[in-house]
């Protein structure tokens, strides 16, 4: 109990607090003592108020201050001393010492009662204060559990709490978003509140526990004291914030915070174990489905019905995976996201589904082994692969700036025939596995792309390579600048299907300067551009140039 508290039983009614006034509403009595040891200072803990008749000291007046200070930095709740037992005085420095430390020195000397009499009286007022605060823990408890089981909301609990605290009171999701709030936040002077409060809640570094915050005084509202307690399930999954106008809060104040948590705390890991089954047969459906377990198509389809398959529905499949590290420093950081990814799975997963509601398609999505399957239905008109590929290739550069989470994307051959789902999940990694021999890092790659990069890659490297360098040993043997002009010249007009204007706006330059150019080339190569053999000749080199990347060329 606070020790201003303690002072105001009528066992203190004729004590005198003599030093250290301020600290009296923030010093916690949780035990009492009395001094029996010069070295005393040694024994004592945090809360502890210690009961003196002056007889140790009294003689050492010298080093009174230094006890007060080793009484302070232990943190403990006062010192409460008969100095007229011993005719002992204590000095102005060591008062001025007290108040400046905000220690409460109190004088007994005018309290008849004994200080073993006093030991005991004060030690029954703080078990009465704790078993008070354990009945009111236990009520809060029972009736926060009673409002979820009645099928209560978190907002319904968050508006209670608020009613039982007198204060306003967020509730924080684990990425600092607002997850339910108190009708407090109703008013437009309070809309601003949420912001403050998640911008500093995410400047803390590390798990959260429980503190007091103080938001910076540019705040409009008086709620600037901020009473926080995490969210605990299975992982830390957010916070309670409750605005207290009177600071520091009560006891009773506290332990209510404390029980909602708890409470919330379990709802949550309830409504997770819940999607976590949910999620599990899905997967294990999917699982079945890839592996050909499931014999017929209408079984597979009465089975997957609840995930929206259809007969004869276009479907297209994509696998989703972390990518493997480029280089030795994203070596070790890829270490530490895969132990902390694997540790949070459902976090990647609910990522990656955050970013494809936001593409704006109906899917499905399951695990399977280390990969994200995403199931994806094609609408009857008006899709664009090619957009869908670009929209999908942004969505990974955003994972990765704003999660640090590296994926990439394979995409198997549509499908209508719910059967053909393990065909394209096959298709799928293999287009993932291509992009990662070429050495990519957070790519999509759709499986019909891949064809002729499949069939060079069943060459030998070393005839890749000889064939490259007798393809451009014309244009290697000018000087580099030169070289790489001719060559991003020469790849930009194949890109853009021989069009000399589309080729010049790629390459900001003016036409007259890619004809000039494109001339050169023929000059040196003595081989038409525009020929169907030659252009089939430049364009597989330019295929080549991926692959030989770990060889070194001839040049």
């Amino acid at each position: 109990m606070l020790l201003n508290d303690l002072l105001a039983s009528s066992i203190f009614l004729h004590a005198e607090v003599i030093a250290g006034r301020d600290g009296l509403h923030t010093r916690d009595v949780s035990s009492i003592n009395i001094m029996d040891a010069p070295d005393i200072v040694t024994f004592l803990k945090e809360g502890d108020l210690l009961l003196t008749n002056g007889y140790i000291l009294k003689d050492r007046q010298e080093n009174l201050a230094d006890f007060i200070i080793g009484m302070h930095s232990k943190g403990c709740a006062g010192l409460a001393i008969k100095t007229k037992r011993f005719a002992m005085s204590i000095p102005p420095e060591v008062l001025e010492e007290a108040d400046r430390l905000r220690f409460p020195i109190i004088e007994l000397s005018m309290i008849e009662t004994t200080l073993g009499e006093l030991f005991q009286q004060s030690i029954s007022l703080i078990l009465e204060n704790k078993t008070h605060e354990l009945h009111y823990a236990l009520t809060i408890h029972k009736h926060f559990s009673d409002m979820i089981m009645q099928g209560n909301g978190l907002e319904r609990i968050v508006d209670k709490l608020a009613d039982l605290l007198a204060a306003p009171v967020l509730l924080f999701n684990r990425k600092h978003q607002v997850a339910a709030s108190s009708h407090h936040f109703d008013s437009v002077p309070m809309e601003q509140l949420p912001g403050i409060a998640s911008k500093a809640l995410a400047e803390l570094s590390g798990p959260l526990s429980s503190m007091s915050l103080c938001l910076p005084t540019t705040l409009i509202t008086p709620y600037r004291h901020v009473e926080l307690f995490p969210i605990q399930t299975y992982r830390q999954d957010g916070c309670l914030l409750a605005f207290i106008p009177a600071y520091p809060p009560s006891s009773l104040s506290s332990l209510a915070l404390e029980q909602a948590a708890h409470v919330i705390g379990l709802e949550m890991t309830k409504k997770q174990a819940v999607k976590e089954r949910s999620r599990r047969y899905k997967n294990e459906f999917f699982s079945d489905l890839i592996e050909g377990y499931i014999a017929t198509e209408q079984e597979a389809l009465h089975r997957g019905s609840k995930y929206g398959l259809q007969a004869e529905a276009a479907s297209l499949l994509i696998v989703a995976r972390t990518d493997p590290p480029a280089s030795e420093g994203q070596r070790m950081f890829e270490t530490v996201m895969e132990e902390r990814l694997s540790a949070d799975r459902d976090a990647m997963y609910e990522i990656l589904k955050a970013e494809f509601w936001g593409l704006d398609v109906t899917f499905v999505m399951f695990t399977k082994n280390e990969g994200f399957g995403v199931l994806i239905k094609q609408p009857l008109i008006g899709w664009n692969e090619a957009l869908f590929v670009k929209q999908l290739e942004r969505a990974a550069e955003r994972m990765y700036e704003s999660d640090q989470i590296s994926f990439s994307f394979g995409i198997g051959n549509p499908f209508t025939n719910v059967l053909d789902i393990g065909m394209s999940y096959k298709e799928a990694q293999k287009a993932l596995q291509a992009g990662y021999q070429l050495k990519k890092q957070r790519f999509v790659q759709s499986y019909q792309t891949m064809d002729v990069s499949r069939l060079l890659r069943m060459l030998p490297q070393e005839e890749l390579r000889l064939f490259y360098e007798e393809v451009f040993k014309a244009l290697f043997n000018k000087e580099e600048n030169d070289q790489n002009e001719l060559l991003r010249t020469l790849r930009a007009f194949y890109d853009h299907h021989c069009q000399i204007i589309d080729t010049a706006k790629a390459l900001f330059v003016h036409r007259n300067t890619v004809i000039y150019r494109l001339e050169k080339c023929e000059k040196l190569t003595g081989r038409s551009l525009k020929d169907p053999l030659e252009s089939l000749r430049f364009r597989m080199a330019f295929a080549i140039e991926p692959m030989l990347k770990t060889l070194p060329l001839h040049k």
